[in-house]
This record gives structure tokens, C-alpha cells and sequence, in this order.
């Protein structure tokens, strides 16, 4: 971006930094995107609940396993995300990773803002203080379930899903649907996605504002994050941020 667009950037309103469209198509097909969005659901309902069940084969699966095969799942998934855009440097540099409009700090500072809200709102609207579904039960592992929770919340599923969604399948929608409804599109996929693989989890939440709500508002505040940092690693810290401030939840709601 030259000085002088970057200068009239600075200019607009927030609105109409959010209604930029995209400056070209990403070199990926959309449908390229929506099978990377197929492949971690793929991690996430077959292979990472299949190789954690080796752990104890005999058993069903107990909230550790699922934390453990959740993250088993978003690990393959950022395995997957990272070598199918090593082909070319165009495609690589087009995941957006570095630089941006926003400053790290800045972007951390609001993913926290963005994630106490969250928990505060759909708590409070819920009428229950419960830890995010996929860490569900982490205390009975010990400090290896902590550990383990830990690492899937701050570190493990921001890196998988900023990769998918927000670095992927989002400049692909907003190309081809527009700036809002490829937004929009993109928050819904992840709503749905987090419906199907964290249905099991979901017999202790409140199907609207913890299975629904609470994804939706966490799919449109990150896109926007991106969108309007012109960055996927502003998305991706800010989601850090969030994830720290639900691991800090789950730990004093759970007396610890």
C-alpha cells in the first residue's frame, strides 16, 4: 500500500475501513477454503478423538480425552493450514501473518477486551459461569488437564482458527460475496462448525447463548479484528488474548 492510500486509510471512518473490500482475489479457490474448513472438522470429529482414545481404548471417551482430542484436531489442523500454503510465496505472504495496521499490543489489549465481554455477556445472559465447552472437565486431569487446557485456549485453537477462518476461508467470502456478507458467511460457518464438534459438550451449556451465541460473536468480532487491521496476526493475537482471559475464567470458577 503506497503512503498516499495509507494516508486516506487513516482518514475514513471505522465503517468504511470495514467496508473495504478485498484489494484482489486470495490465490486460492473458495472451494479450496471450504475444504480446509472441511479438514478440521475432519482433525476434530475423527482423527484427534481417535487418536486420543488410544490412551485408553476400553473406555469411553472422558472430558480429558475430548480436551486432549481437541487438541490433537487444531494441531493437525495448523499442520494442514501451513503446508498446503508453502506451494508458493504469493499464497504464503496472502495468509497475512505479519505486519498490518495495528500495533501487537493493541491487538492483544483488544482481544482481551473482546473476550471478557464475551464471558461477561453470555454468562450473564445464560444465567451460568461455566468454562468454554472444549475445556469442559479440565480439573480432572490435574495439573496436566490445566496444562493441557492451558495450551488448546491461549495457544493451540487461536493459531488453528485464525488460520482457517479468518486467513483463509474470510478474504475468499468477502471476494466473492462482499466485504459484509462474506463476514457473515464466514462467522455462521464457524457457529456451525462449533456446533457439530462440540455437540457432546454442549448437554452442560445453553444451546443458544453458549452454542450458538458465544461462536457467532467470537467468528464477526475476530473477522472484523482482521479486517480491520489488515492483518491475520492481529486476528490471531487478539484471539490469544480472549483465550487467555476464558482460561482465567475456567480456573476461578472451578476454585483455582
Amino acid at each position: 500500500m503506497s503512503l498516499e492510500q495509507e494516508h486516506d486509510r487513516r482518514e475514513m471512518s471505522l465503517r468504511a475501513k470495514l467496508s473495504l473490500p478485498e484489494a484482489g482475489p486470495p490465490p486460492w479457490s473458495l472451494a479450496m477454503a471450504l475444504l480446509s474448513v472441511g479438514a478440521m472438522l475432519l482433525c476434530l470429529v475423527i482423527i484427534g478423538p481417535t487418536v486420543a482414545s488410544l490412551r485408553s481404548p476400553s473406555q469411553a471417551l472422558t472430558p480429558a480425552t475430548l480436551t486432549l482430542s481437541y487438541a490433537i484436531g487444531m494441531t493437525l489442523t495448523i499442520v494442514f493450514a501451513l503446508v498446503s500454503r508453502r506451494g508458493s510465496q504469493s499464497s504464503w505472504q496472502a495468509l497475512a501473518l505479519s505486519g498490518g495496521h495495528l500495533p501487537a499490543s493493541m491487538a492483544l489489549f483488544i482481544g482481551i477486551a473482546m473476550g471478557l465481554a464475551l464471558d461477561l455477556l453470555v454468562s450473564l445472559l445464560s444465567g451460568r459461569f461455566l468454562p468454554m465447552p472444549q475445556i469442559w472437565g479440565f480439573r480432572e486431569g490435574g495439573l496436566a488437564g490445566v496444562m493441557l487446557a492451558a495450551s488448546l485456549l491461549i495457544i493451540i485453537q487461536p493459531l488453528a482458527e485464525t488460520l482457517i477462518f479468518q486467513a483463509i476461508l474470510l478474504p475468499s467470502l468477502r471476494w466473492r460475496l462482499g466485504p459484509w456478507r462474506g463476514l457473515v458467511i464466514t462467522a455462521l460457518i464457524y457457529a456451525l462448525l462449533h456446533q457439530l464438534v462440540f455437540m457432546a459438550a454442549y448437554s452442560h451449556y445453553h444451546p443458544l447463548w453458549h452454542g450458538l451465541a458465544l461462536p457467532l460473536g467470537i467468528g464477526v468480532l475476530f473477522s472484523l479484528l482482521k479486517i480491520y487491521a489488515g492483518s491475520s496476526r492481529a486476528a490471531l493475537l487478539g484471539r490469544v488474548g480472549a483465550g487467555l482471559v476464558f482460561m482465567l475464567t475456567a480456573l476461578a470458577i472451578s476454585g483455582g
